[in-house]
């Protein structure tokens, strides 16, 4: 059977740039939808490969060519390294042919390296070949890439912002109302994504619009997951092996520059028709799409999305996010793991850069899964609270599952390269010393159980100050925060009528009394002047009492609490009607709301540590009650879902009180309580959390 020889495949599409000041060739080789960088030297050589020259017909040439002596063998190693990345071009029957002479074993790899959901940042379904389309829409809009066209889309953008700012109020709070996912019904949910798909494809379309107009082919645009979000995405790869960088640049901005071309012809009808009308509303929704959202997921360059390219281009440095995290990955395996491997060169200057980027890509994008990971939870515990924890973990894995088989394949490296030296360090003394002290951590109760809750400060002990008759304030002598004795004067009030009643009963007591020693010294009606003067002397006193009762005077030792309560001056109080509250700061009171699950590990007496927010000392407490029925629990202390989730537990609320003899804390003071129960062991610890969790889900 003849020989088949390696050949091109005839769409291919290559040019030469330049990287870290190296001549490069990018090459698009169409039968894999792909782009290959070579040096110079090896593309010529792989030039010379048509599937009619033979290995040594090739080497033959290319001697020839260059004058650098290259035998059979040397090509036919390196058409076996250009085969191994797919990079020669194969018919239908070839590839079968190929496929048919593969192992089991090497079909299942290379389908796990095909497989789409390797890499859930970004999944992606081939749906059809634009070019065609894409040729005809760009011969009837060249004028969009003309000089006069983008003056006129940068005024509009001019335009859209003036009117972004002169309505900010409206269009800021809007926004993030649009993007809350919780106050949405599954129809919201449902238009949402149906209006977005609508504004991505004309996304995408930018991208491959200004592709075809730098004159690359785009093969492919289909549908995506971005992190399990719908997307639509374009195969611009042709682009970026024949545009310029500066042409690469405008082919990654073309894409946010559809939106904001959209947003630019929403954004005027919107302001220009009336409220509450068909045209009005949906101009508005197509604002929210391509608005300030828009702009900042596409702009962020920790993601591979438009602000990842451009960020690329505009350094100048390709693969980013790869190489810089080969890069950190390497170097953490060399300096810190100490193992065999090589660290991938960086010049100087980047290292400081790529490891920042790869720290920083990195944690956004495991912060982006996670997030993924709870959303799919909290779905599902719509319908089923008890159990949607099941799915949230299934996500998980399967999002995680890749990190993890790196991370088990890693150790694995790690215990074969450390292995002799941990076996040697592993004597009888020591591994004695290491099961005891495993014994020991696992076994003595080291670890004080603790429940913690969120709290605002409050006096341990209030007075309200009332009056306890009616009258206007005429004055008062205190003001918010002031330190007051008990009795201390605060107000005064003033009642015409109960002073004029006060002085004519005491004239009234005076005459009473005259009459009474006039009836005792000539003998007439004496009872009754007695009786009379008796009466008259008694409510004269009354009246007294009430009169003094227009001086308010403090009923503790304490601090004003209410705040303007000089602005009282002038107003009438009625009976019973407050005036201002005082409150004993030298004990405060904090009320931190305890979980049912949680309420067994509190006690009274028990010992607890408050931190204040903002403040960078802990204070001591202790448990003053506990409350023996749930209430609910107090808005400014948790943040209010929508999606609970699941059944929200019954809350009980715990007091605690904590000494502030140095007057350094205030009512108001928000921070975190956490009160300490007993000691327990690790195993106790979670013994009772695996009980408590299955006695939970499963009784």
């Amino acid at each position: 059977m003849a020989e088949r020889y390696p050949r091109l495949d005839p769409g291919t599409t290559f040019r030469e740039h330049l990287e870290d000041g190296e001549r490069i060739f990018r090459i698009y080789v169409p039968c894999v939808e792909g782009m290959f960088k070579l040096p110079p030297r090896n593309w010529e050589l792989a030039q010379l490969f048509d599937g009619k020259r033979s290995y040594a017909d090739v080497a033959e040439v290319y001697s020839q060519q260059t004058g650098i002596h290259y035998d059979e063998e040397q090509v036919r190693d390196f058409a076996a390294d250009l085969e191994g990345v797919q990079f020669w071009y194969k018919t239908a029957q070839e590839k079968n042919n190929l496929l048919m002479q593969q192992s089991a074993d090497e079909r299942k790899k290379l389908a796990q390296v095909k497989s789409r959901w390797a890499d859930l940042s970004l999944v992606s379904f081939p749906a059809f070949n634009p070019d065609r389309f894409l040729t005809w829409l760009y011969g009837k809009t060249k004028f969009v890439f003309t000089w006069w066209f983008t003056l006129v889309t940068v005024l509009g953008f001019g335009v859209t912002f003036g009117i972004f700012i002169s309505h900010w109020s409206e269009v800021g709070r809007d926004t993030i109302e649009f993007y809350n996912f919780s106050n949405k019904t599954w129809g919201d949910i449902l238009l949402l994504y149906a209006v977005s798909m609508v504004v991505v494809a004309f996304h995408e379309t930018g991208h491959a619009y200004a592709c075809k107009h730098y004159g690359a082919h785009v093969r492919s645009m289909g549908f995506a997951l971005v992190y399990l979000m719908p997307a639509f995405y374009t195969d611009t790869t042709e682009g970026v092996v024949m545009a310029t960088r500066w042409q690469r640049f405008v082919i990654a901005l073309a894409g946010i520059w559809a939106e904001l071309i959209a947003c630019s012809v929403a954004t005027p009808i919107w302001w220009g028709t009336p409220p509450d009308t068909a045209v009005h509303d949906a101009a508005y929704y197509m604002m929210m799409q391509t608005g300030i959202m828009s702009l900042v997921l596409n702009w962020n360059p920790l993601i591979k999305l438009d602000g990842y390219h451009m960020l690329c281009e505009t350094l100048g440095i390709a693969d980013l996010k790869e190489n810089s995290t080969a890069y950190v990955s390497g170097w953490v395996k060399r300096h810190i793991w100490r193992l065999p491997v090589e660290v991938p060169y960086v010049p100087k200057r980047r290292r400081l850069g790529f490891a920042v980027y790869a720290l920083l890509s990195g944690a956004y994008s495991y912060t982006v899964l996670y997030v993924v990971a709870r959303f799919a939870g909290n779905v599902v515990r719509n319908f089923s609270p008890e159990w949607g924890f099941v799915p949230e973990i299934g996500v998980a894995l399967l999002i995680f599952r890749g990190r993890i088989r790196s991370l088990v394949n890693f150790m694995k490296f790690v215990y074969l390269d450390k292995r002799e030296h941990i076996l040697g360090w592993f004597t009888a003394r020591r591994t004695t010393a290491m099961i005891v002290g495993a014994m020991v951590v696992v076994l003595v109760p080291m670890r004080r159980e603790s429940v913690t809750g969120k709290f605002i400060l409050e006096p341990a002990r209030i007075a309200m100050v009332r009056a306890t008759v009616p009258g206007a304030v005429s004055q008062v002598f205190v003001r918010e925060g002031e330190s007051v004795a008990a009795d201390a004067p605060l107000a005064t009030l003033q009642n015409l009528s109960l002073e004029s009643d006060r002085e004519a009963a005491k004239t009234q007591a005076v005459l009473a009394a005259k009459q009474a020693e006039s009836a005792t010294i000539h003998y007439q009606d004496v009872g009754l002047a007695l009786k009379q003067k008796e009466q008259l002397a008694v409510r004269s006193e009354q009246l007294g009492l009430r009169a003094a009762e227009l001086q308010i005077d403090s009923p503790m030792a304490g601090t004003v609490l209410t705040a303007r309560v000089k602005d009282r001056t002038g107003s009438y109080l009625d009976e019973g009607e407050e005036l201002l509250e005082i409150g004993d700061l030298t004990a405060l009171r904090a009320r931190i709301y305890v979980s049912e699950y949680d309420l067994w590990k509190v006690g009274r007496r028990q010992a607890a540590k408050l931190q204040i927010r903002g403040v960078a000392r802990v204070w001591r407490a202790e448990v003053a009650s506990i409350a023996s029925n749930p209430v609910e629990m107090d808005p400014s202390l948790h943040a209010q879902a929508d999606l609970k989730g699941m059944n929200p537990p019954h809350y009980y609320p715990v007091n605690l009180v904590v000494v502030n003899a140095e007057g350094v804390l205030r009512p108001g003071m928000t921070g975190v309580a956490r009160l300490y129960g007993d000691r327990r062991s690790l195993l106790g610890l979670s013994w009772e959390s695996v009980r408590s969790f299955f006695g939970r889900k499963i009784w």
